[in-house]
């Protein structure tokens, strides 16, 4: 229940700071505007604004949610990961859901300093959309970058980097195996898990692109 506590107060938080410090419909605007090669009608752009503000007032619920499958599926990968070192005797899943969650903390705070950032900086709709803070992808101009590699780059960032610390140090606590057993099981299976995804949205952005 805790666990379930603590995802609803990251979604809280995420919502409140992007709320009071976010302008994403005048960011969207102004990114429609550019587009002079688009006529669109201004009946159109309305109804679009019109439903961004609708489905703005369950962002919580939606982030909740999508934060309550990442961490059972991270759980299922650290799961997997014990299963496949004959450790898993004995460790209940919910157990490894909670590593997640406290793991998950590094990355709502990555999300909190992307929207402060954002919000203090001049960026537009697109900018926003693919910044990630502390990430290689912020070396680049975004316009001299190939569609395929923007996530790549974004993946590569300090608060990924902490995310693995933070999911070894719980899982060890937790697990109560020595560190070196902790960080084998943990940082291999999540890799696995990670290089699985990074395959799957390249090869989604090559046939979407």
């Amino acid at each position: 229940m805790k666990s379930f506590l603590l995802l609803g107060f990251y979604s809280l938080a995420l919502f409140l700071v992007s709320y009071f410090l976010l302008d994403v419909e005048g960011m969207f605007v102004n990114a429609i505007a550019k587009q002079s090669q688009l006529e669109i009608p201004e009946n159109v752009l309305l109804d679009a604004l019109e439903d961004m503000r609708y489905w703005n007032k369950f962002s919580v619920l939606f982030t909740f949610l999508i934060l309550v499958i990442k961490c059972w599926i991270i759980a299922l990968v650290l799961y997997a990961g014990l299963f496949f070192a004959n450790l898993h005797q004995g460790i209940k899943l919910i157990r490894l859901f909670k590593v997640a969650v406290l793991a998950e903390s590094i990355l709502v705070i990555a999300g909190l300093v992307k929207v402060i950032l954002v919000s203090a900086g001049d960026f537009s709709y697109e900018e926003f959309s693919v910044f990630y803070p502390l990430s290689v992808l912020s070396l680049f101009q975004l316009s001299d970058l190939n569609p395929l590699f923007i996530y790549p780059l974004q993946l590569v960032n300090l608060f990924e980097l902490g995310y693995c610390f933070l999911l070894v140090f719980f899982f060890h606590q937790e697990v109560k195996f020595d560190l070196g057993e902790s960080t084998k099981v943990a940082l291999g299976s999540y890799s696995f898990a990670l290089v699985f995804w990074l395959v799957l949205i390249l090869f989604l952005t090559l046939n979407f692109t």
